[in-house]
């Protein structure tokens, strides 16, 4: 009498697969549902500031970075404003580069006051960055003289 396990291996392979599967299409379904509503760690703050402060993070204390937080999140309704400003210029661009005969000239304009615009809030967001640094005590900001390993 001879066992047959071909039937029964097939059946486990099935169901891995479908497990696998479905591990796949929850991961795909979180990433999509994440990206879309907008939920993502942090407090929500405008990504241009975020990026100002991520090299501080690793160099400077907690407290310190918490200190420089606090006094970017007052600039925080000034930098939306210029990124709805930043979008509505992009918009603009977009159906000036769509035209059947696009004016180069209204372009270069659009691309030259999105220039600014993205320059202004720059230096707005990197000198209220280290108005807030050299605020801190001199033993705090000592770690950013330090390289950094990388």
């Amino acid at each position: 009498m001879t066992i047959d396990l071909k039937p029964r291996r097939r059946i486990s392979w099935l169901w891995l697969a479908l497990v696998c599967s479905l591990a796949v299409n929850a991961f795909v379904l979180g990433a999509f549902v994440t990206e879309r509503l907008g939920f993502r760690h942090g407090d929500g703050g405008p990504r241009a500031v975020k990026m100002e402060l991520r090299w501080l993070k690793d160099r400077l204390s907690p407290d310190s970075v918490t200190t420089i937080e606090a006094s970017l999140d007052k600039l925080k309704p000034d930098v939306l404003t210029r990124l709805q400003r930043l979008k509505t210029l992009r918009a603009e661009l977009a159906v000036l580069a769509a035209a059947p005969e696009p004016d180069r000239a209204a372009i270069d304009e659009h691309l030259r006051e999105i220039r600014i615009e993205v320059g202004a809030m720059q230096e707005q967001i990197q000198s209220r960055t280290f108005d807030s640094v050299l605020a801190l005590p001199a033993d705090q900001r000592a770690a950013l003289g330090k390289p950094q390993d990388d």
